[in-house]
């Protein structure tokens, strides 16, 4: 697994990203920069999984502007993993705000100084942490859905919701003993050793965005 933390770093201009790259090594950070959106997006399709990081975006770039970039790593599901930053000039402001709508956590408007930005990068490499262990939690939860046959996933969500065998058999057209062997299996491929720990496995399955 990947653990090496790096920040995105793409703006178009030379003069600035050599200097945020320079200004952020200098302070221990690893920097990965980037002239273009689409250079940036095939080094990430590229790099091991999961990426580990965050990105910095300037919002105005040719040919693909920060936004676009910001709703292909959304598309990539990599906004809900790794913190994005914003460089706004003030005339893009409303953009920024835009993007923070969508996932971003903030934004810096330029000139950019240490004290506003190094703040930013320490407090999202904190939350990058805690949003990559989520995101494992969610990828195991997903794995075990994922190792329950159709069947099995009927009789969990109907044990969850608090139905008796009987009434499971009689909807699923199946016999109490077949729920309670299906049951025995849900159990062990779950890990969950009760009806109420079930229904809080589920919560937190749905809590992930798991198709039930």
């Amino acid at each position: 697994m990947n653990t090496t933390r790096t920040i995105f770093l793409c703006d178009d201009d030379e003069s600035v990203r050599h200097a945020l790259a320079y200004l952020l090594k200098k302070h221990g950070f690893t920097v990965s920069a980037f002239g273009s959106g689409p250079e940036l997006l095939a080094a990430i399709d590229a790099a091991p999984k999961p990426v580990r990081g965050l990105f910095v975006l300037d919002g105005r770039m040719e040919p693909m502007s920060g936004a676009v970039v910001h709703e292909q790593l959304r598309n990539r599901g990599l906004v809900k993993r790794n913190p994005v930053i914003f460089l706004s000039g003030h005339g893009d402001i409303p953009a920024a705000v835009t993007a923070m709508e969508k996932g971003a956590i903030s934004f810096v408007e330029k000139p950019h100084t240490e004290d506003k930005l190094l703040p930013l990068i320490r407090q999202a490499l904190e939350l990058e942490e805690k949003w990559q262990a989520a995101a494992r939690r969610c990828d195991f939860l997903r794995s075990m859905w994922d190792s329950l046959t159709p069947r099995q996933r009927q009789i969990a969500l109907l044990k969850a919701g608090g139905e008796l065998n009987k009434v499971i058999g009689d909807t699923l057209d199946i016999s109490e003993r077949m729920v309670e062997e299906h049951w025995v299996r849900v159990r062990e491929k779950l890990g969950v050793d009760s009806i109420a720990t079930l229904a809080t496995t589920i919560a937190e399955m749905r809590s992930c965005e798991i198709g039930l």
